[in-house]
């Protein structure tokens, strides 16, 4: 079965994974095929959490090099203050698919919800904040004042300006926290796109959002959308298609910029094209960058405008030359999220918890 077709039918079940109540712990930490081995720098953390049914942890943030955070399909969050040496699971927030995290501090985070569980959406159920590191979490999404705000999928803090957009599957909307967290305002982008999954902003002005144009929850809405970028230059208050695919059947999933001129966006979906898309003038345009024909991609980061990696189900892609050309390392399972800490420094998320250092 190709890649592409094996994510199709994966999102599909893990969207709507998990029943209502509580939900058992992840299984401990158990070898994996992956833990034996050292490809390029990249390890496998052997402490970390075992990931649940549909076979990743969503989301991961570090701070700083030491403390991190952990989320995934069963709502639980995990955090280590040893770079990963050691983990603790702090909560399992109810009946919520927690999609993605961050933290302005070691006390202060919030989480967002894909708000589909057991195949059901809960009204008002979109964003949790945590003001004790993780150990309980709370439901804000009554303060979002503007759209209804069904699920959040991407999340990023800069200080005490928040950013998230949702979800994959729509409805599409912008999200946004000017105060650290304390009020938010919601934007439709409805037009624009049908599904948005990340979000990247260099700062309070200058951003991106990603995800899909056509795309939702049905087959045929996924093999009819194209992947779309959308920009804005006043903090979200407009937004302008930067990038729209001619080719159906995929999406964007993850943003990621390497400095203020060079960015990937990878694609994924039903029928990949095996892809990511590369800017090098700061986002003005965007152009596919072919890795690996009919497979799908998910996380990616870059230290350098050389040296960068995405992720597949399989396997994480490495390329050093800027994604001219791109090895498979058969290491790294599922990973969904990568962040760099420092050039010497990254975290990446999927079936494990896996670490860069050069």
């Amino acid at each position: 079965m190709r890649d592409g077709i094996a994510w199709l039918t994966v999102a599909l079940s893990a969207v709507a994974c998990g029943g209502a109540g509580a939900r058992p712990p992840s299984a401990s930490p158990s070898p994996s095929p992956s833990a034996a081995a050292d490809p390029q720098g990249w390890v496998m953390l052997p402490a970390s959490p075992e990931s649940p049914p549909n076979g990743r942890h969503d989301d991961v943030f570090f701070l700083d090099a030491a403390n991190g955070w952990l989320v995934n399909t069963r709502a639980e969050v995990h955090r280590t203050r040893d770079g990963g040496s050691t983990w603790e699971r702090l909560a399992q927030v109810p009946d919520v698919f927690l999609r993605c995290v961050g933290f302005a501090s070691e006390t202060l985070g919030w989480a967002g919800n894909i708000n589909s569980t057991g195949g059901r959406t809960r009204p008002d159920a979109s964003l949790f904040e945590t003001a004790d590191g993780g150990r309980t979490w709370t439901n804000i999404s009554t303060r979002i004042e503007g759209e209804p705000v069904v699920g959040l999928c991407g999340l990023r803090v800069l200080g005490d300006v928040v950013v998230a957009v949702g979800r994959w599957n729509g409805p599409p909307v912008f999200v946004k926290s000017t105060d650290g967290g304390r009020r938010w305002t919601s934007r439709s982008l409805a037009g624009l796109a049908s599904g948005l999954v990340d979000v990247f902003f260099f700062n309070e002005q200058d951003g991106f959002a990603v995800g899909g144009l056509g795309v939702g929850s049905s087959e045929a809405e996924q093999r009819a959308s194209r992947t779309v970028v959308l920009r804005t230059g006043d903090g979200g208050a407009t937004w302008q298609t930067q990038y729209l695919s001619e080719t159906v059947g995929e999406w964007a999933w993850k943003i990621d910029f390497v400095d203020d001129r060079v960015g990937f966006v990878t694609t994924e979906g039903p029928t990949p094209r095996g892809v990511v898309l590369k800017t090098v003038d700061g986002g003005d345009t965007w152009a596919p960058v072919l890795v690996s024909p009919g497979v799908a991609f998910e996380a990616v980061s870059f230290v350098s405008r050389e040296r960068g990696w995405v992720g597949s189900f399989p396997t994480l892609f490495a390329t050093a030359n800027g994604g001219a050309s791109w090895t498979p390392l058969h290491f790294g399972t599922r990973v969904n999220r990568m962040r760099v800490v420092s050039p010497d420094l990254v975290y990446a998320s999927g079936d494990r918890v896996y670490r860069w250092t050069p």
